[in-house]
């Protein structure tokens, strides 16, 4: 966050933040100063007190050079004394917030400490470099290269939208996130940007319509939640780029939720759940039901986790309308061996389906939460304004994608009259109608009912690699993990007398593949509780006759041989194949293996379900692209 100042003496000087990161998840942010002369820039010099967050110095012109102001909580000699839950020593001090007490690393908002740094001008003029650098030149470029996949085409003003017209119903679809956080939330390596360069990012590379900035509000002082909720509107541009107030609820013993408001005005209330009153989620409802001129919607996230899962034993159809299936920063908490399941997605009964299973009627939504990935939810609203998208939410009329530009439209009824994230009248046709599309070629669409996979569409491989007669397609992934201690999973599988599919994009973990053996490279880690063990695999398809034989190795190492048709007969019969393991477990089990195309990037397809028992059931659809991204429908409840 670099601050350059032009000093009276014709010199220049530059302040910035400098990340110093400590053990676990402690760091500080330092400042920097260095002076351009004669000669190019001095060694940069550190201020002594600086220590504290990414905000950014302030500097100023003085006799001789510049003052310096920055802000310091004195972090650093904490992060020496103690270490925030992880066995260190306790907090000397508690920060009261809301009626209850923050974080332990969070201790108000520090103070401001001054420096004079001076100058080290004249410095060259423009005119005198060029004469003796012919690098020293005036560059002006106006033209800008478009990288992003779904924009519009040069010089229109607004990209294609999609619409779902339903009945006398037209609804836009608008992409947004609701889950990000700045540098108030403090909470991994202090690496999150300011809250007004973090809507620059918001704005200018994830091209959002609408989203909410969700810091944690157990270490968000009384201060930050007002500038949070005044910064949204300072940014809020009616029909083009809508914030919502938000923040995030932090419980390690019953899951995180994120709480977005609706179209109100500021001085939305925040709970921490630290606070007496408001450490459950019933009690956090409790407390946003006496508000009721801030409706809202609270979403949990990372369900499954073993880090911190979310307790679907609590709920609340009032706020709990929508589950976060996805996220950017971690992967796919859908259901247990999810394609694209993050690696602590361990703890079983906790995921998205368990709660859908349940009879929690929730939509399904992506986000991102912290780094500079970007996931989206779609929101099909009537318009892009803050009451419009908030009641999209509130609808469940969502859709998750773990990019932009992936879409699913899901419908039931005689006529698509049942727009996903409703409940079917009783005696509502279980016809189930998706259109599903993709910036690159799908590679399949699946249609589930209660969580099962009921109906799939896939490439045609026989037809396609015009195969010999007898071979079999073998989808399957190589799984690993669970270890008590930090394991190695480097190795290779083998197909004797059969192929590997060829796939343009693979597991992020394999580093070779050819038409007969796959290699990878992967590491697990064990944290203990309540962080768990993780887990990891690679995706692969197999082609072959029956007396193939598979051979897999981790290291050098043999971990097992299976004749292919025994294989694919124990994975179509819902088992997995065990391998040897040097810790926790291994096997091969059923999954998506390699991804190719259905030729095309857009498809619809129509399914009936014939097994009508008049027994309530809900209905979802998932799309895959070639590249493996992805999108889950909200359900249908029939």
């Amino acid at each position: 966050m670099p601050q350059l100042v032009a000093t009276d003496d014709g010199g220049l000087v530059v302040a910035y933040r400098v990340h110093r990161r400590l053990p676990l998840m402690t760091y500080y942010w330092e400042v920097a100063v260095q002076a351009l002369g004669a000669d190019g820039w001095e060694p940069p010099t550190t201020l002594r007190g600086s220590d504290g967050t990414l905000e950014e110095a302030a500097v100023a012109a003085e006799a001789g050079g510049v003052r310096v102001a920055v802000q310091t909580d004195a972090r650093l000699a904490r992060a020496l004394q103690w270490t925030e839950g992880f066995g260190g020593r306790e907090c000397p001090t508690l920060l009261e917030h809301h009626g209850s007490v923050v974080w332990h690393g969070i201790h108000g908002l520090g103070t401001v400490a001054v420096a004079h740094v001076p100058s080290a001008g004249p410095v060259p003029t423009a005119t005198a470099l060029a004469e003796t650098s012919p690098l020293a030149r005036t560059v002006l470029a106006d033209d800008r290269r478009e990288a992003r996949r779904w924009a519009a085409a040069r010089g229109t003003d607004e990209p294609e939208r999609y619409v779902a017209e339903v009945g006398d119903r037209r609804w836009t679809l608008y992409w947004g996130d609701l889950h990000r956080h700045s540098l108030v939330s403090r909470c991994t390596a202090g690496d999150e940007p300011s809250l007004e360069d973090f809507y620059r990012y918001a704005w200018d590379v994830c091209e959002y319509d609408f989203w909410a900035v969700t810091d944690h509000a157990e270490n968000s002082s009384d201060h930050q939640w007002w500038s949070l909720q005044k910064i949204a509107d300072l940014f809020h541009v009616p029909g083009r780029f809508v914030p919502l107030y938000g923040f995030e609820w932090t419980s390690a013993d019953t899951g995180h939720q994120n709480v977005i408001y609706g179209d109100v005005e500021r001085g939305a209330p925040i709970f921490s759940a630290f606070a007496e009153g408001t450490t459950t989620p019933r009690g956090l409802w409790d407390a946003l039901a006496e508000h009721p001129a801030y409706p809202a919607v609270t979403i949990p996230h990372h369900p499954g986790a073993a880090m911190v899962h979310h307790d679907w034993g609590f709920h609340d159809e009032r706020y709990g309308r929508l589950v976060e299936v996805f996220q950017a920063c971690r992967g796919s908490y859908e259901n247990d061996r999810a394609f694209r399941q993050y690696a602590d997605g361990t703890r079983k009964g906790t995921f998205v389906v368990d709660g859908l299973k349940a009879g929690h009627k929730v939509g399904m939504i992506a986000s991102s939460d912290h780094g500079h990935g970007a996931s989206y939810v779609g929101a099909f609203a009537e318009t892009l304004d803050r009451g419009d998208v908030f009641d999209a939410l509130q609808s469940r009329r969502t859709f998750a994608a773990t990019t932009r530009g992936v879409v699913v439209d899901l419908r039931a009824g005689e006529h698509g009259e049942v727009f996903m994230g409703q409940e079917a009248p009783a005696g509502t046709r279980r016809r189930l109608t998706v259109h599903a599309e993709g910036y690159a070629d799908l590679a399949r669409v699946d249609l589930l009912r209660d969580g099962e996979v009921v109906h799939e569409l896939v490439p045609d491989l026989h037809a396609a690699l015009d195969l010999p007669a007898g071979w079999r397609r073998v989808p399957l992934r190589v799984e690993w993990g669970e270890a008590e201690s930090t394991t190695r999973w480097d190795g290779s599988l083998q197909v004797l007398g059969g192929r590997v599919l060829r796939t343009d994009f693979w597991s992020p973990e394999v580093i070779a593949a050819d038409d007969r053996s796959l290699a990878w490279e992967a590491t697990t880690h064990s944290f203990g509780e309540p962080y768990g063990a993780q887990r990891g695999g690679v995706e692969v398809t197999l082609l072959g006759p029956d007396d193939a034989e598979v051979q897999v190795c981790f290291g050098d190492a043999e971990a097992g041989t299976v004749r292919l048709g025994d294989l694919a007969d124990t994975l179509a019969a819902g088992r997995d194949h065990a391998l040897l393991a040097p810790l926790g477990h291994a096997r091969l089990q059923h999954a998506y293996g390699g991804l190719t195309s259905l030729g095309s990037t857009a498809v619809d397809l129509v399914w009936d379900d014939a097994e009508d028992d008049g027994a309530e059931h809900f209905y979802y659809a998932r799309v895959v692209q070639v590249d493996g991204e992805a999108a889950w429908s909200s359900p249908i409840w029939v």
